[in-house]
């Protein structure tokens, strides 16, 4: 936050309703996906939601002797939060026929200068992307805090200077301040792999596409975001199309988070009740020890 303000003061970008050419340049951007993408999410959030509260309600009474189910419910709460957000993201663009929401591009090109500037998608990804790397680290791989502190601040910080790069004239400081963000990337995707390494050394037996599947994922997904916003830096995509491959990526990025946990969750309900029927059970305690030992997914 006090980075993001601190950026703000300094390049002092012009709000898209004072520049005619932002403003005009908005009108003629289509709406009609935004409304149909903010459709979809509210039926998934209402899902998300659904099944939250009924599990609360299901877990309720165990709550008190199984200490671990209240940990399962979490990553639940984050998805929903994660959905509403990027609901109300899409919701501003529908209702929005003023560009309140964007700022005007100042980067000393004719053809860039005075194009919209979504600044409510930086905003989104600064709330999202901390909820994505803390279900990806700490609930998908059991990483400690400390761990997931550092990709997390670095991975804003750089979508913070990505922003800032929109309002930068001089071009060698723009190219600077590009390579600093896509440094940033590497360092936070080198961590990211950290996370999967040392899960796979405390649980050899996991399978890729189990657990760190998220987190190698988001890697990958997070790279997509660069190139796009690469190619519109130096105007190879327009405002719209840009706009419309993060629109894909935000929304496709929050259904796998919750695909890979429903997965996650059926599988350890299944071995809680594996581990109970052992605690209960000496005949099935024994016949479970001639099997394999008990995995995750």
């Amino acid at each position: 936050m006090i980075l993001a303000l601190i950026v703000y003061a300094s390049v002092r970008p012009e709000w898209c309703t004072d520049v005619e050419r932002c403003t005009a340049a908005h009108a003629d951007i289509p709406y009609i996906y935004h409304a149909c993408t903010a459709s979809a999410l509210c039926a998934v959030l209402l899902h998300e939601i659904a099944c939250l509260c009924l599990a609360c309600r299901a877990a309720n009474s165990a709550m008190r002797i199984i200490n671990s189910i209240r940990e399962t419910l979490l990553p639940s709460v984050f998805l929903c939060v994660s959905f509403l957000v990027l609901f109300f993201e899409n919701i501003v663009f529908v209702i929005g026929t003023s560009p309140w929401h964007a700022h005007s591009m100042r980067v000393g090109d004719r053809k860039l200068d005075g194009e919209p500037v979504y600044t409510v998608i930086y905003v989104e990804w600064l709330v999202n992307v901390p909820i994505l790397l803390i279900l990806a680290g700490k609930y998908a791989l059991s990483r400690p805090t400390a761990e997931i502190a550092r990709p997390l601040l670095v991975t804003n910080a750089y979508i913070i200077l990505a922003w800032t790069a929109h309002f930068i004239p001089s071009s060698a400081g723009r190219m600077a301040t590009v390579a600093a963000c896509f440094a940033m990337y590497a360092w936070s995707s080198y961590d990211m792999i950290r996370w999967v390494t040392r899960f796979h050394s405390d649980h050899p037996d996991a399978k890729l596409f189990g657990r760190p599947f998220l987190s190698i994922s988001l890697i990958v997904i997070f790279g997509i975001y660069g190139m796009v916003y690469l190619c519109r830096q130096y105007g190879a995509l327009s405002t719209s199309t840009e706009k419309m491959c993060f629109m894909v990526m935000d929304t496709s990025s929050k259904l796998l988070a919750s695909m890979a946990f429903a997965g996650l969750r059926s599988s350890q309900y299944h071995n809680m009740l594996l581990r109970m029927a052992v605690n209960t059970n000496t005949v099935f305690q024994r016949q479970l020890r001639e099997e394999e030992p008990l995995m995750d997914w």
